[in-house]
């Protein structure tokens, strides 16, 4: 115990300091040790004409556990006053620190990951070295190690990484430097549920990004794959939690894919405003990212406002004329506005950029049924059901051309393959038929 009483003793020495370290003192006293050391210039390796200042800029570099430069100020010292005992102390100390924080490493690399665990917990009940962080980080390092080296991750045990976060909290309660020793746990856990979930395991996916957000807050990537893991599986409540999380104070400056996909889950929940709020701040930040401003066309009109959602696809083909998504979605606009004329302008316009659109092919055969060009509607229908089979829309536009002229078993055969696509909307277009067949086909 005499050097750890010795230790404490030159902390309590009331030295007058000159003018020069006044200032770095107080610091010191407040426990502002980067800023006491900032104050006395100690990174360019200052030589002081006075030991009382001398000291200072040891215990500075002590607490800042820069040992090797703080041995060149007690070495100083003690070339000074070799016999004092003060002096004496804190060199045995500092001796003693280094020896075992250099036998200790050397255990942990070099010989065994177990030995050098209960190597550095021997350390921590010393009154001497217990406060040291080097020393509960070394501990951090082993228990991160022995976990590395076994296969504790596909067993979804974290024992070993809790007791080394909880180490290494511990040291930088001492010592505010190991914010990044704890942010690569959390990016170790990150890379894990990435992999896992490129193969399907989207439990244990959740299990490594839940830890990784758990071990740090503050790391937005791992609420970024975890949103998206909750987006996979439709619970979109947690997936918008996890992307506001990651987003933090950059609500609404943020990366511009993740306020998308914010607002994706809230135009998915039927949270309209909070969806077209987001898809807003996505185009804000980044004006040309299309996806952001066709889903908040699509905003638009699911609220009925049609003038909105138009300009905002007139918007889009602005960007990029061939999207064929806008004009799908303009077509849906103007039959929702009876305006037919409209429609089959964009509808060829659509076809002419992308002859595969099954959804335009669809919407014509609806036009064609409604002008009773039903042979017309029937050859658009096919023509859709050829790019997608089994597509339900085309099926019904071909079910009620069939009804139409009258050909009830091949209406039948329509309607019931489009109860894969929407049963209720199949049952109502069943019994629109049957009710037709009975009253027009006698």
């Amino acid at each position: 115990m005499k050097l750890f009483k010795g230790f404490l003793f030159v902390f309590l020495i009331p030295f007058i300091y000159t003018q020069e370290c006044t200032t770095a003192q107080s610091l010191y006293d407040a426990e502002s040790y980067f800023e006491a050391s900032k104050e006395m210039k100690l990174s360019t390796g200052p030589l002081f004409d006075n030991n009382e200042c001398t000291l200072l800029a040891y215990n500075i570099l002590f607490k800042l556990e820069d040992f090797n430069e703080a041995k060149t100020y007690l070495d100083r010292l003690l070339t000074s006053e070799p016999k004092n005992v003060v002096y004496k102390d804190l060199s045995n100390l500092l001796t003693k620190v280094l020896q075992h924080y250099k036998s200790s490493k050397y255990t942990l690399e070099k010989i065994d990951i177990d030995e050098a665990i209960e190597e550095y917990k021997n350390i921590l009940v010393d009154d001497d070295l217990k406060n040291i962080s080097l020393f509960y980080s070394g501990l951090g390092l082993a228990y991160k190690k022995k976990f590395m080296n076994s296969s504790l991750a596909d067993s979804m045990n974290f024992e070993l990484l809790d007791l080394s976060i909880n180490n290494y909290e511990r040291a930088q309660t001492i010592n505010s430097k190991y914010d990044e020793e704890i942010l690569n746990i959390s990016k170790y856990l990150t890379t894990l549920g990435k992999s896992s979930m490129n193969n399907d395991e989207l439990e244990k996916a959740l299990v490594y990004f839940s830890k990784a957000t758990e071990y740090d807050s503050n790391y937005s990537t791992a609420h970024f794959y975890l949103g998206q893991l909750y987006m996979k599986i439709q619970d979109y409540e947690f997936a918008a939690q996890s992307f506001k999380a990651g987003l933090g104070s950059k609500l609404k400056n943020g990366n511009y894919k993740i306020l998308y996909m914010l607002g994706t889950c809230y135009e998915r929940m039927n949270k309209l405003d909070l969806a077209e709020q987001f898809f807003r701040y996505s185009i804000a930040n980044e004006p040309t990212y299309i996806k952001a401003r066709f889903s908040l066309a699509k905003v638009y009109y699911a609220q009925l406002d049609y003038d909105k959602s138009k300009s905002t696809i007139f918007d889009i083909l602005d960007i990029d004329f061939e999207y064929i998504k806008a004009y799908e979605l303009l077509v849906n606009v103007c039959l929702d506005q009876n305006d037919y004329t409209s429609a089959r302008k964009y509808i060829s316009e659509g076809i002419s950029i992308d002859s595969k659109s099954y959804f335009l092919y669809s919407q014509l055969a609806l036009l064609n049924n409604e002008d009773e060009n039903y042979d017309i509607a029937m050859s658009n229908a096919k023509i859709a059901l050829d790019l997608k089979r089994n597509y339900g829309p085309a099926l019904i536009q071909l079910g009620r051309s069939y009804t139409f002229l009258c050909k009830s078993v091949e209406a039948e055969d329509a309607f019931k393959r489009a109860k894969r696509w929407s049963r209720d909307q199949a049952k109502h277009w069943q019994n629109w038929a049957t009710g037709y067949h009975r009253e027009i086909c006698k």
